[in-house]
């Protein structure tokens, strides 16, 4: 196909496919208060009560006298009339927005406008990310300007499995192996094509294996320590239900992951043989500060591999109580006569129904006038603090294992694609550097969240008719509220700042680019998001200098060793307070293509 003709598709797209939308004003002289993005609309400019509304299919932006609040539609939550005349909304990201208008009346019109404006879109293509990388590609057509770089993630991003097997430094030749078992997606829709096992287990055996764990997400090796070669891998739960199913491939695949970290020809020889020990650090619920203490501070580094043995350390995130409950919808736990030369150990971390309550809770909070005297008493009722304690330990402790017992690690919780994510990818960010950096920051939410399926579409609320708020669940901030805590205490470690972080939380639900579209990689691909959409990285990229920390130091410590405890923790202000954002971007410039005469490193963000 040549220029021309590719020219005049895309602009066939973009005016008959995302069609510009007949602007209705309520007042002749009043003007749309923002400079529109590509591919945005607006369709009614109106008054509130000393304030211009606006609303597009990209925002809604009010102008007070004093301040501006710009929301993308798809960060609301809900919208409710409070008091006849004034609109309560509510966001993703626990804020809170106002807004008075002078007849009830027009409080309900705007109402109407907004609830259908963030309802769940009934196909894909009604979300704005599509209409805005249409309009970009029309636009730069026409200039004759080659920009589609401009939307893509770098080369590190497109092609991190094979970078990162080599960069990790695994032995392909005796102890790993590659597997095409899923590809096309054919064993599991929520896994990436290319997963690394031990190098003798054959795909008959993994066929077996994927028949006995919960959504056949099978044990799948997705880091190595490169020094002592050390693995961690990740899975759903075993599929035991109250028959007390086993499954022989499966305890063999365990058991080979141990053998195989022993084998790498990279890692250290004086390993010892494994023995047999077990304990329980949960007790059934959340581990005290006292019992994670001792269980990470028995001895260290060559002295500890004298008295202890080696042996797989299998995580479960929940608790022992929610484990053997879940027998009885056919999952359960892994039993230690059945994996000899392994561990099981449960974390207690809440599940999403939990911390979904304990986020509300928080957003009440910080929406509320304070009362400076209960401040503190209230912020801990609310328990987000303790959640994202229990998360943190539960990853220093995969930490523990892998850098200084030299331990394989098997983390899991129920289908693997909430807490196990949360885990993992927080351990790995511990563990190595380059997941400090900007590009390596990128690789690692691609791989531990986007091809492993974490359920952004219906965790955010913002897939095909996701009208299920059971469903939804901030799993993914709860994450990056952890990484500002390690942020915070290692200031010299990150190369990005607090302000990546809030923008990433911020566009990990407004659909601006295509990066967190759908459940998993298998959906991404049928909708071919990744040809018809921006990526978050175009925005996100290490050459962004309002993104940069400038306190980051390459030489800082290469393995990070958090305090968890509650107490040592603080509340994420920037984004939970309302008017605390660091300056970041504006909106209007947030784009890959900032608007001409912008300058998109000196405005601060419009919330």
């Amino acid at each position: 196909m040549d220029e021309e003709t590719q020219h005049s598709l895309e602009c066939i797209q973009a005016n008959q496919i995302f069609p510009r939308k007949q602007l209705i004003r309520e007042d002749e002289n009043l003007q749309v208060p923002f400079i529109e993005l590509h591919g945005e609309s607006t369709e009614y400019v109106g008054r509130a009560e000393d304030a211009i509304i606006a609303l597009s299919n990209y925002r809604l932006h009010i102008k007070f006298k004093e301040s501006v609040v710009n929301v993308p539609l798809q960060l609301i939550e809900s919208v409710e009339c409070r008091d006849i005349f004034q609109l309560h909304l509510t966001c993703k990201d626990c804020k809170v927005i106002r807004c008075q208008f002078s007849t009830f009346e027009q409080c309900q019109d705007w109402l109407k406008r907004l609830n259908n404006a963030i309802r769940p879109p009934s196909k894909i293509e009604d979300l704005f990310s599509f209409a805005y990388h249409a309009w970009c590609m029309e636009v730069y057509a026409s200039e004759k300007e080659q920009h589609g770089d401009l939307c893509r993630p770098g080369e590190h991003v497109t092609s991190r499995f094979k970078n990162e097997v080599e960069r990790m430094g695994f032995d392909m030749n005796n102890a790993w192996r590659i597997s095409n078992i899923n590809e096309k997606y054919k064993l599991c829709g929520s896994y990436p094509q290319e997963i690394i096992v031990p190098a003798w287990i054959t795909d008959k055996e993994l066929e077996s294996v994927a028949s006995f764990r919960s959504w056949k997400r099978i044990p799948a090796v997705v880091y190595r320590h490169q020094s002592n070669g050390a693995v961690i891998s990740r899975c759903g739960q075993p599929e035991v239900s109250w028959w007390g199913w086993r499954n022989a491939d499966d305890e063999h695949l365990v058991q080979s992951v141990a053998k195989a970290c022993a084998s790498d020809s990279r890692s250290n020889s004086n390993k010892l043989m494994n023995g047999n020990c077990s304990r329980d650090l949960s007790n059934g619920g959340d581990l005290s500060d006292v019992e994670f203490d001792s269980s990470i501070s028995n001895a260290s580094g060559a002295e500890s591999l004298a008295i202890q043995p080696q042996k797989l350390l299998i995580l479960d995130a929940r608790s022992y109580a929610a484990a053997v409950a879940n027998r009885a919808k056919g999952g359960g736990c892994e039993c230690p006569e059945y994996y000899p030369n392994c561990e099981v150990v449960f974390m207690g971390m809440a599940n999403i129904h939990s911390i979904r309550k304990s986020f509300q809770s928080l957003r009440l909070l910080c929406t509320q006038m304070p009362d400076p005297g209960n401040w503190l008493s209230a912020l801990e009722s609310t328990k987000w603090l303790q959640h994202l304690s229990v998360l943190l330990k539960s990853a220093l402790l995969v930490v523990h294992a892998v850098d200084r017992d030299q331990r394989p690690v098997l983390v899991h919780c129920s289908d693997g694609w909430d807490r196990t994510p949360q885990i993992v990818a927080l351990a790995k960010l511990l563990l190595d550097p380059y997941y400090r950096t900007t590009e390596g920051f990128q690789v690692l939410v691609e791989t531990e969240w986007l091809d492993f399926g974490h359920k952004f579409a219906d965790r955010c609320g913002h897939g095909e008719n996701s009208d299920d708020l059971n469903e939804r669940c901030p799993v993914f901030l709860q994450w990056l509220d952890c990484v500002h805590q390690l942020q915070r205490q290692f200031p010299c470690s990150f190369e990005f700042n607090e302000a990546f972080l809030v923008k990433l939380v911020q566009h990990t639900y407004s659909c601006l680019f295509g990066t967190f579209l759908c459940n998993n990689a298998k959906e991404r691909g049928e909708k071919h998001t990744q040809e018809r959409t921006c990526s978050v990285w175009s925005l996100l990229r290490a050459a962004n200098k309002a993104f940069k920390n400038l306190l980051y130091s390459s030489q800082s410590e290469s393995v990070l060793y958090p305090v968890c405890h509650v107490r040592n923790l603080m509340l994420w202000s920037a984004v939970y307070l309302p008017c605390s954002s660091p300056s970041t971007p504006a909106d209007d410039t947030c784009a890959p293509y900032p608007v001409p005469g912008s300058s998109p490193e000196e405005q601060p963000l419009g919330r």
